[in-house]
């Protein structure tokens, strides 16, 4: 017995002579998991990684310059559409009725979305492509990843402090399966402890990023212990009115009066806009209304409710009667869309668990900038642009864009976690009461920040940066370098153009007055300021830019390009027609134009003559 105990430890001993170097040699990091930084994890935002189409053969498709084709959000073939719905439109127009046109447009919508079609039987992706996936630290990525990753947060500053090995970016397909890619985000998490050495992680949640973490949370409860911090970014917490409103039928083009008087504004450049709407009065406008629905109901229908990473962007006041509506035949989509569901219920419960915890727990935030006008919901809270602020700032009160909360206004304080009952959450534009956000130590809030801008927000970057790789901020109170409310900004033409110019001017300088020197000077100085500094107001970084480029320009050192006027012929058309027809077709108001005409400037020249 003592043999072959003497055995079993010589066997064990070569087993861990042999076994443990070898699991000691996959860590990757030069710290070798012994540094005081966890490494981060960003977790980005829909449409913020690379899905590409394939060919039957698994190859990459190409476009006509040889580039690979994007399925976000769908592949359009501009020759194909054509060829689909030229008849329907011709035969539509010359009988003003509809012809076959919604059929070849809902036609379209499937061929264009094929490639992110799921299958409404699993919910799992059914399109030939493939996520440009990175499981390996940003220090292991190429030159081509780096800058795939960099484009979309460019946190060059937190991996110059910290080390590009303590970098990771989790890539997803944005119109993929939400269960499944929660997993994986979990199996990432388990990959890069073992690849750092840490034994904690932080994640970085952007945007629908935030709906995957609720994921996250409920669905594997132990990962809390993995956890370190989280700083949330625009997350959406709550999904996105405009999803909850896309999939509730709620939209805002179905208004007739919309439709031709502000819906097309809010999505493009104002004339583009008018001219649609000249062009679509070719049509009756039930005749236009009705082929609207019919594309609508077969893009919810036929395609985003089979998606349910969207449903993860679906509020939870409009899931149930959502699901209701699009899910009664499809019970293994719904049977998941209903556990996302718990989740976004639990979401507040479950990040106040993490803080519980002793997670450190941020949130970066935008706010007064209102939704775009494509739910009918869209101006019932204030926003980002793409997602409502309760959503982002988990359940905070607001004013809607435009308005204030009221002179008398006094803060609730309902969040449990306000270390001081004596602090002032509310903003100084008085639109946000912080203190009613889960949260109100530690969200920091950007007044006129759009959404699809933010990484573009160079102090937001900043503070994530610092957030992570330091652990010198606790909370809003921790360094005036960072207040809770703060300002939106995009200072890259002064970073990259107009200081450098004016430096260059000052230095070429010889004929200019002393006040026009000194005023060059101030104007430098100012922008330095500007560009160095962490905290501004909404619309700052323009008063300093056009300070410099005012001075620059005076003294000859740069010419403003001269804009030639837009034209307003669409929409001079356009809102004549709507004052005089309202949203009748040309067909339904022929006789009604030729009235008005007549009044307009017959009808003047006559009373001249007379």
């Amino acid at each position: 017995m003592k043999k072959f105990i003497s055995c079993v430890l010589v066997l064990s001993l070569l087993f861990a002579a042999l076994v443990l170097p070898s699991s000691a040699a996959t860590v990757k990091t030069e710290c070798q998991g012994e540094c005081e930084t966890c490494p981060a994890i960003v977790v980005p935002g829909i449409g913020q990684s690379n899905v590409w189409a394939l060919d039957e053969n698994g190859d990459y498709l190409l476009d006509a310059d040889g580039n690979k084709v994007s399925c976000f959000p769908a592949t359009f073939d501009i020759a194909t559409i054509v060829s689909k719905v030229i008849v329907p439109v011709l035969f539509t127009l010359v009988f003003q009725a509809d012809i076959g046109l919604s059929d070849a447009l809902c036609d379209v919508v499937r061929a264009c979305f094929a490639v992110n079609a799921c299958d409404p039987e699993t919910g799992k992706n059914t399109g030939n492509i493939e996520v440009e996936k990175y499981p390996y630290s940003v220090a292991e990525c190429s030159e081509y990843e780096k800058k795939q990753i960099y484009n979309n947060i460019p946190l060059q500053d937190y991996a110059a402090q910290v080390g590009e090995d303590h970098l990771y970016y989790f890539a997803y397909n944005s119109f993929g399966n939400n269960y499944d890619t929660v997993c994986e985000l979990y199996d990432f998490i388990q990959m890069v402890k073992e690849e750092t050495g840490h034994d904690k992680v932080n994640i970085v949640p952007i945007s629908m990023g935030g709906s995957i973490a609720n994921g996250l949370l409920d669905y594997f409860p132990e990962v809390m212990d993995d956890l370190n911090k989280v700083v949330y970014i625009v997350p959406a917490l709550n999904g996105s009115t405009i999803v909850g409103d896309l999939f509730n039928m709620n939209l805002s083009f179905f208004d007739k009066e919309f439709l031709y008087n502000g819906f097309l504004e809010t999505l493009m450049d104002e004339e583009e806009g008018r001219m649609i709407e000249v062009i679509a009065r070719i049509l009756p406008d039930e005749v236009l209304t009705g082929v609207l629905q019919n594309v609508a109901t077969c893009l919810v229908e036929d395609v985003a409710s089979n998606i349910t990473s969207l449903w993860g962007l679906c509020p939870k006041e409009d899931y149930p009667s959502a699901a209701e509506a699009l899910l009664a035949d499809k019970p293994e989509i719904k049977k998941q869309t209903d556990m996302f569901y718990q989740a976004q219920c639990n979401s507040l419960a479950n990040i106040q668990k993490l803080v519980d915890n002793g997670v450190e727990v941020f949130n970066i935030v935008d706010y007064d900038v209102p939704l775009y006008q494509i739910g009918s919901s869209w101006n019932n809270d204030n926003a980002d642009g793409v997602i409502h602020l309760s959503s982002t700032a988990m359940g905070v009160k607001s004013a809607i864009v435009g308005e204030t909360l009221g002179e008398d206004y006094v803060q609730a304080n309902t969040s449990k976690n306000c270390s001081d009952p004596t602090h002032n959450h509310v903003s100084p534009d008085g639109v946000v009461d912080a203190s009613t956000g889960l949260l109100p130590d530690t969200t920091f809030y950007f007044d006129g920040q759009n959404h699809e801008k933010t990484a573009r927000n160079d102090i937001i970057i900043s503070l994530a940066t610092r957030l992570l790789a330091t652990d010198d901020i606790h909370d809003v109170y921790s360094t005036p370098d960072y207040p809770q409310f703060n300002g939106a900004r995009d200072p890259r033409g002064l970073k990259n153009t107009y200081i450098p110019a004016a430096k260059q001017a000052l230095a070429d300088a010889t004929d200019i007055s002393e006040a026009d020197k000194l005023e060059l000077t101030e104007a430098i100085a100012a922008a330095e300021e500007f560009v160095n500094g962490t905290v501004c107001y909404d619309g700052e970084y323009r008063e300093v830019e056009n300070r410099i480029i005012k001075i620059l320009t005076k003294i000859g050192a740069w010419t403003v390009e001269e804009k030639e006027e837009p034209s307003t012929i669409f929409t001079t058309l356009s809102l004549w027609l709507y004052k005089h027809t309202g949203t009748d077709g040309y067909s339904e108001v022929g006789a009604t134009i030729f009235v008005t005409i007549a009044e307009c400037f017959i009808q003047p020249i006559l009373d001249l003559l007379t």
